[in-house]
Formats: structure tokens, sequence, C-alpha cells
């Protein structure tokens, strides 16, 4: 059974430290408590006196010791079931899914059996995104595009912004070199103020960019007329 990874029944007997009792074939296996279930579990009683399916994990021959795994099998079938979910998905495909964490790089989302990754640049077109818990929280209904699926290694790369058509290429034909726009300054960052402009979208200007025409120093909240030195639709930088 441990060489071809057979599923066995077994009888838990007892409660014992750190685990359960089982009978397999006669013997006395060992079930630790951290190879139940795939989540902790904290009344070991509850499973005393019943059958259960098991895979032997370990056999150690010198000291007649089998350790037998229920947890092993959950595992399986959860394997197999992501492999299943991640057969039928497309490239383009939109799902909605439920932010299950949030790292600094990132949202994970669960799309009901597997797990994909929302890279922080793939959140927002326009907004510019320190952190994603600015966007969104644990929990969260989130709609999401299928970007890469890497059938190999289980793993999904998703977006959100890509809901939507790239606003840069509208932007290009707004904020073109030289046009002028009506802006707010709302936070100061190195070497200049980072300014509110038109359509939701952020600018940039440098600290010596910021004198105005009475020769005073534009100040934070001010709303003020700037013109387009730059416009890096790659960079997604006026």
């Amino acid at each position: 059974a441990f060489d071809s990874e057979e599923i066995i029944n077994g009888y838990v007997k007892s409660r014992t430290k750190g685990g359960l009792i089982v009978d397999v074939f006669g013997i006395e296996a060992f079930l630790p408590g951290s190879q139940i279930d795939v989540k902790p579990i904290r009344d070991y009683d509850v499973f005393v006196d019943k059958v259960m399916e098991f895979k032997v994990v370990k056999i150690n021959h010198e000291y007649k010791n089998v350790v037998v795994s229920h947890k092993a099998l959950i595992e399986d079938e959860i394997e197999a079931q992501k492999a299943e979910i991640i057969a039928r998905l497309e490239k383009g495909q939109v799902l909605e899914g439920i932010v299950k964490n949030i790292t600094s790089y990132g949202v994970f989302i669960d799309l009901g059996g597997v797990d994909g990754l929302i890279h922080i640049s793939d959140l927002s077109w326009t907004r510019k995104i320190k952190h994603p818990s600015e966007f969104t929280h644990i929990g969260a209904d989130l709609e999401v595009v299928v970007l890469e699926i890497d059938k190999e290694n289980r793993r999904l790369s998703l977006g959100h912004k890509q809901l939507e058509e790239d606003p840069w290429t509208v932007f290009e034909t707004i904020f073109t070199v030289g046009s002028e726009h009506e802006g707010t300054l709302i936070e100061n960052v190195d070497k200049g103020v980072v300014i509110d402009l038109p359509y939701g979208v952020k600018g940039f200007a440098f600290n010596k960019q910021l004198t105005k025409e009475d020769g005073s120093q534009a100040k934070l909240d001010e709303k003020l007329m700037f013109r387009v030195v730059e416009f890096n639709k790659d960079a997604k930088r006026i």
C-alpha cells in the first residue's frame, strides 16, 4: 500500500499524544494530528471509533512504525479539482472571484476551487497604487480577466484593469505636448509634486516648474493651469 500509494481503510481506535491510533490490517498505525485534515483540528476525539480512508506515508521497519494520512487524500482531491477547473479556463475569459489574500505585490483571488494572482500593476490603468489594500479588501467580490494559464504548475495570472481598454490610448490624444489643462497639486514627492489632472489621471511637475507668474511657489491643494511638456504612454507618465 505504501509503494503503490493505495488508498486503504482503517479503524480509529483511540487518541494518543499528538494524534490518533489507527488499526490498519491488524497493525496499529499513527495518524499525526497534522495529517487528519487540511484544516487544523482541535478536537481529535470526534474521529475515534470511525472507519476512514488513509494513505500510508511512512514505514519504519526497524521500529515497526507506520504513519498514515487522511489529509493527503483531501489534498489529492483538491489538486484534481484544480486541474479540472484550470483545464476549462481560457485566456481572456472574464470571471467573478473573491479576494482571498492581499500581499505587497498583488491580490490573490479565489475562483471557486482555484486561486489566481492579480499583480499590483494589473489592478488599475490610472491609479498609482502603493499597496493593493488601497484598492480592495479581503472578502470583496472582484471581476477579473484571465491573462495567463500555467497548467503544469496550476497557476493563473489575472488582471482587473484589462476589463477596460487602456485609457492611455485616449489620453494620448488629449494630453498632447503643449496642451494646457487645469490641475490640482495633491502630493509632495521626491523632486516635485503629483498633479491631479482631468479624467482621474495623475501628472508630475518638477519643483522648478512650480513657480507662478508672481514669483511665489505653488502650494498643495492649489488649482493651476499646467502645460504638458512630456507624455509617455508606455511608462504611463505625464
